[in-house]
């Protein structure tokens, strides 16, 4: 049987370890990819801890679901993808027979199969297998790279401003702007014609926010007591139209939800347990205010994703490139709050 190194997890909330483990094989209405790009992420880092699935019998498990690379074998039944095919991931494992998913929303699958990289062995490995239906064409001229970074960095923001209708007209606030979600969110609500304010809390994070994108993007300091006020200033008193939050961060969404324009949505994609914003009924009546949550993005929106990076119309930002013998460390880093941006694995 043939080895390859992966990153293995045994245990929910434990740390990542690289090890020689048999290469998989594909079974019917499968593919096995050879990985060329795969994020190590946030929200890899909630699945490693049992944020998504803490089920024990789901482990050991090899995680990460943010991956691009060429088909290397397929297995019986699988029509439509061959062996040296480019390809991007999809995260969620779906029915493909239920009302949303025939109509396009697969991202709202109600027979949900789980998450890849979670209910199944994932892509932090020389070679990964999936099912042949979470297998999507990389468009010419995306990278692999690039295809990493759509398949959920830039997808989800994708998702975001087609779910709130992102133009010209809005101020948007975009709340962790330096996450890879924040970053690449920043640069589509700016393309789509919005004025955005990227908040973060932290030097380093803002400067990198100021250096990723253009004129249209101006970083604002999240950090202290007076957040809504400054929101107010930064708008004119009118309020940001559309917050975006990345973080979960209770005090933020609040500071958010006061300055919130008239009409003004707050859109979460956080999906952190136990933590809750629930303003007074009236003021969502006063304000004709909404919050809105956002879940991860389509397969429609994850191609076209790809090619707006592939167009070069948005920017991939990448902060770093490492190997899987270097993943358990950035996994460490994530967890203690000392990295941001896109760190991307490249096996």
């Amino acid at each position: 049987m043939t080895a390859m190194n992966a990153c293995l997890l045994e245990e929910w909330g434990g740390s990542l370890s690289t090890e020689s483990v048999p290469e998989p094989e594909p079974g019917p209405g499968e593919v096995r990819v050879d990985v060329r790009a795969c994020g190590v992420t946030r929200t890899i880092e909630n699945a490693i801890g049992g944020g998504l699935d803490d089920d024990p019998d789901l482990t050991p498990r090899i995680p990460g679901h943010e991956f691009a690379g060429v088909v290397d074998a397929v297995g019986d039944g699988v029509s439509g993808v061959q062996p040296g095919d480019r390809v991007l991931s999809y995260f969620y494992l779906t029915c493909g027979d239920c009302d949303a998913c025939r109509r396009g929303d697969t991202n709202q699958c109600t027979d949900f199969g789980g998450w890849y990289g979670v209910n199944c062995d994932g892509a932090y490995a020389e070679r990964a297998v999936l099912p042949a239906s979470n297998v999507l064409a990389l468009p010419d001229g995306a990278s692999f790279l690039e295809g990493a970074i759509a398949t959920d960095g830039l997808a989800t923001p994708l998702h975001v401003c087609r779910r709130t209708d992102v133009s010209d007209a809005d101020t948007v606030l975009v709340i962790g702007a330096a996450g890879r979600i924040g970053i690449h969110l920043s640069q589509l609500a700016a393309l789509r014609g919005a004025r955005v304010l990227a908040a973060d809390v932290d030097d380093d994070r803002l400067e990198h926010v100021d250096a990723a994108t253009n004129d249209a993007v101006e970083p604002i300091d999240a950090r202290g007591g007076d957040f809504a006020d400054r929101l107010r200033e930064a708008t004119d008193g009118d309020g940001p139209t559309v917050v975006v939050d990345t973080v979960g961060n209770i005090e933020t969404l609040e500071d958010a939800w006061n300055a919130l324009a008239m009409g003004g949505q707050i859109v979460t994609l956080t999906t952190h347990h136990e933590r809750s914003f629930a303003p007074p009924l009236k003021e969502f009546v006063v304000r004709e205010a909404s919050i809105v949550g956002s879940r991860y993005a389509t397969k429609e929106d994850v191609v076209r994703a790809a090619r707006l990076l592939a167009d070069g119309r948005i920017d991939p930002v990448v902060t770093e490139r490492v190997g899987l013998e270097d993943v358990p460390d950035v996994h460490e880093r994530i967890r203690n709050g000392e990295s941001y941006g896109m760190v991307v694995l490249e096996p």
